[in-house]
């Protein structure tokens, strides 16, 4: 089960709405940048997709 998010705006800086944050299982991550896997679907991102994002935009999933 993953334990980070992040915010599907984040993977997609282009997109027009904020859409919604997603479950992830972080690939890589070097401090600056991180390889991430999509664990769920959100409005704009489906499971399995990969995507760079910035290290500081991964949030961890409060339980």
């Amino acid at each position: 089960m993953p334990l980070h998010a992040i915010p599907e705006k984040a993977a997609l800086p282009h997109i027009a709405t904020a859409g919604c944050t997603v479950p992830v299982h972080i690939l890589e991550d070097d401090g600056t940048t991180a390889r991430v896997q999509i664990e769920g679907c959100g409005i704009h991102l489906r499971q399995g997709q990969i995507h760079t994002v910035a290290s500081d935009a991964i949030e961890p999933i409060r339980r």
